[in-house]
């Protein structure tokens, strides 16, 4: 993750270098007579190049409560004393510098008299506006703060979303082939249940068939036996009146 401190710096270097570019334009502008349509554009450049210095003297705020907060608890930042000694620095030159082009910007000329000391009055008036654009731009600066943590937070959150939706396919396919595997069971098994079904239908059937000989045997044995004791019975009966009568 980028250090703030750094972004902010190189946001004030970009601004102080348009700051310079402007203070060139109004230094050209501001020494000679005007014609209406360069007065125009002389006003224009006067508000730009406050407007920038106003935006750079709050990034400039923001950048020394960063510098005395990491001087307080350097191990919390990981800076050395040098590195917060040269924070410090940069922070001090850039607030010169600026301090430098506003007395640029409210100094009188000699040509122009009067009218450059009211240009000077007029701008100095303005300092109500001036702060109260430091107030926005901080505010605005804050917000965008937590939009940008918002974001990130939102990112981590639907992270932690998609894992849990990868989380919750892998399991949903891991039941998947579990069912599969548990189908592919139960039809082996149904298989294997009809096969028993067929046996013990064949089963019953030799059964039945062997029942039915096994009670004609019988049947048959007991005509036979009765047979056998008539027989016997009619031999007895012979012998006997043989006996009686001889």
């Amino acid at each position: 993750m980028s250090d703030p401190f750094v972004v902010v710096q190189e946001d004030v270097v970009s601004a102080f270098e348009q700051a310079r570019t402007l203070l060139a334009s109004w230094r050209m502008l501001d020494q000679k007579m005007r014609t209406p349509q360069e007065e125009n554009e002389y006003q224009f450049v006067t508000d730009e190049l406050y407007s920038t210095l106003t935006s750079v003297e709050s990034d400039l705020v923001d950048l020394q409560e960063a510098v005395d907060a990491a001087r307080q608890t350097p191990a919390d930042y990981g800076l050395s004393g040098s590195q917060i000694s040269e924070r410090q620095n940069f922070v001090a030159s850039k607030r010169q510098a600026v301090e430098d082009m506003r007395h640029i910007l409210t100094q009188p000329d000699a040509k122009k008299g009067n009218r450059s000391a009211g240009l000077r009055d007029t701008y100095s008036d303005r300092g109500n506006v001036v702060h109260g654009h430091h107030r926005r731009h901080s505010a605005s600066r804050e917000h965008n703060v937590e939009v940008g943590n918002y974001q990130e937070q939102h990112q981590v959150l639907m992270d932690q979303q998609d894992q849990q939706f990868d989380s919750m396919l892998d399991t949903v396919r891991n039941l998947h082939g579990i069912a599969s595997t548990m189908n592919t069971e139960l039809e082996d098994q149904a298989i294997l249940l009809d096969d028993v079904g067929s046996l013990m239908d064949r089963t019953q059937s030799k059964l039945s068939s062997a029942r039915k000989k096994v009670d004609k045997f019988l049947r048959d044995k007991n005509n036979r036996s009765i047979y056998i004791v008539l027989v016997l019975f009619l031999v007895i009966l012979v012998l006997l009146l043989l006996i009686i009568f001889t």
